[in-house]
């Protein structure tokens, strides 16, 4: 019944060279997508709504909102930055919990501009906040029957948010605990059963990524500050995952081996800007593209067999705007028959309202496989089976069950560098661009890291 405090000693007392060189690398890694997203998503209309949110309350502030020439208090900054990160939907996750990098990297880096932080420390933070908030989704994961329900990333997002601004900030153990309880009291409701599904628009709300960091950057100034909150969140039949809509505990996965494996190298990276659920009928249907060197012209029709949950949530042949684009199969599929290149332009208006895209939306038909279903209902899979009819009346066949970007099928370092520089182009110099590359690259030796939060500046 000590895992609330077990969590904050490892959280307070975290350093870099205990941790495994490749949870640094992955640290990295995830610190480069999660700002090139944040760079490009500074252009979405979701960013734009954030800033002039935060504009109307009063401006000014410590901390850099990415790629928007703005400053404002870090809670703020974190909040747009974590909207802005995850605003084209391009940012990796952990399957089945949620997309941490605009939670814990927006958290760290507005944390850090408070007080002047090194990219050690930075590094340190990050992998905390991971480590912290991945742990907490492990260990309420609601089961099956519940999740049909009620379900939603939100509610345990901050408390990565927390680790990683308290280890900022050099929370003791006693001021963690107490930034964890006040977080878990002020962490958001489940909410993605209420994401307009049946009558889109779709919520723009989406992962709830953004209010998290708010909340745990207040919960830790709070702490600092005096404040009073709950002193063991996690612990009992009535701990948080009560609150959070779940109907399960497993304690142990809040302290299992706790410093010695670490969650954050389950990371997958993104290579397409939509619904991880959508990626493997993507590689199937680019795979057989190039095996036949088929453009959409040549194509007659497109069958996608994936599982009955991915049919019900993404079974949308009218998109209206680059969210529900986000979490469209068919429009997916179609912009991949057109050859359109997945990057931060993928949802303009020009794609969503083009004849060639509904035309070759309209080509495309999703149904339930039940090899897929169970690979879903067993093991969290979202594969795809992809059959494509050629005007030929021949037809190509394609089956995937791990995704690009996944922990079986990883991005490389060249890939996710490449992608940084794409989205970054929406919003900085090539050269700052490459500076900023540069200097992720050794992190861990940055004195302070204010000249790489001004690049981020746009």
């Amino acid at each position: 019944m000590r895992e609330t405090r077990q969590l904050a000693e490892f959280a307070a007392g975290l350093r870099l060279e205990r941790c495994p060189p490749l949870v640094v690398v992955q640290a990295k890694r995830c610190i480069l997508e999660t700002l090139g997203c944040a760079l490009a998503g500074s252009k979405t209309p979701l960013a734009r709504a954030a800033v002039q949110s935060a504009k109307r309350q009063g401006e000014g502030g410590c901390a850099t909102v990415i790629g928007m020439r703005f400053h404002a208090a870090p809670d703020r900054a974190a909040f747009i930055n974590g909207i802005s990160a995850n605003a084209l939907d391009f940012d990796g996750g952990i399957v089945r919990q949620g997309h941490y990098g605009p939670t814990v990297v927006s958290s760290a880096l507005a944390a850090g501009e408070l007080v002047g932080v090194n990219g050690r420390l930075l590094l340190e933070s990050v992998i905390a906040g991971y480590e912290v908030v991945s742990r907490v989704g492990l260990a309420i994961r609601a089961t099956p029957q519940q999740s049909r329900l009620v379900s939603g990333y939100g509610p345990h997002q901050g408390f990565g948010a927390a680790a990683a601004a308290g280890r900022i900030l050099g929370l003791s153990i006693e001021q963690m605990v107490q930034a964890f309880g006040i977080y878990g009291a002020f962490a958001p409701v489940p909410s993605t059963k209420q994401w307009n599904w049946d009558h889109r628009p779709l919520s723009w709300t989406k992962d709830m990524v953004a209010w998290p960091s708010m909340a745990g950057i207040n919960a830790v100034l709070l702490t600092e500050s005096g404040f009073s909150g709950p002193r063991a969140i996690f612990e009992g039949e009535k701990g948080f995952f009560r609150m959070a809509g779940s109907d399960r505990y497993a304690p142990e996965a809040l302290t299992a081996r706790l410093g010695e494996q670490f969650q954050i190298l389950h990371v997958y990276f993104k290579p397409y800007p939509c619904c991880r659920w959508s990626h493997a009928a993507l590689d199937g249907v680019g795979e057989i593209l190039d095996r036949r060197g088929w453009n959409e012209a040549e194509v007659n029709r497109v069958v996608v067999g994936v599982a009955r949950e991915v049919v019900e949530d993404l079974n949308d042949y009218s998109p209206h705007n680059l969210v529900d684009a986000q979490f469209s199969l068919p429009y997916a599929v179609a912009l991949r028959l057109l050859g359109v290149i997945p990057g931060p332009r993928w949802h303009d208006p020009e794609h969503l309202t083009s004849p060639r895209v509904r035309d070759a939306m309209g080509k495309v038909t999703l149904e339930v496989d039940q090899e897929m279903e169970h690979l879903f209902a067993e093991q969290h899979i979202v594969g795809a089976l992809v059959r494509i009819e050629g005007v030929d009346r021949s037809v190509e066949t394609a089956q995937v069950k791990f995704a690009r970007g996944s922990e079986e099928r990883p991005m490389s370092d060249a890939q996710l560098e490449a992608k940084f520089r794409m989205l970054a182009a929406e919003a900085i110099s090539d050269a700052s661009a490459e500076s900023a590359i540069r200097m992720l690259r050794s992190l861990e030796d940055i004195e302070s890291v204010a000249e790489l939060i001004a690049l981020l500046a746009g």
